[in-house]
């Protein structure tokens, strides 16, 4: 069984309030319990400034390719992946399996 590395990257047309801030961090701070397969996690708001007007960046490392499959369906990702399409986000990710190590 291989791990997969999800990486995904967001740019949205506008800057989030902080209310959105913080309702993204509660939503995605359950996904590990809650959805499961989720061996790490971790997401911000670029501070670099070189992210070309991507914003927010998760970086997500799943226990297998099939772990990562019941993620995409999943009700906390959907309500997510919703919320970002009716705010105008667009959305790069970037898959790849990795050692177990």
């Amino acid at each position: 069984m291989q791990a997969l590395q999800h990486i995904v990257l967001i740019k949205f047309p506008r800057e989030l309030s902080r209310d959105e801030r913080a309702w993204i961090d509660q939503l995605i701070s359950r996904w590990p319990a809650e959805i499961g397969g989720i061996t790490r996690l971790h997401w911000g708001q670029d501070v670099s400034g070189r992210s070309r007007g991507y914003q927010l960046a998760l970086v997500m490392e799943f226990a297998s390719e099939e772990a990562a499959r019941r993620y995409h369906p999943h009700p906390l990702h959907q309500e997510f992946a919703q919320w970002v399409g009716q705010q105008g986000g667009e959305v790069l990710a970037f898959d790849f399996p990795i050692d177990g190590d």
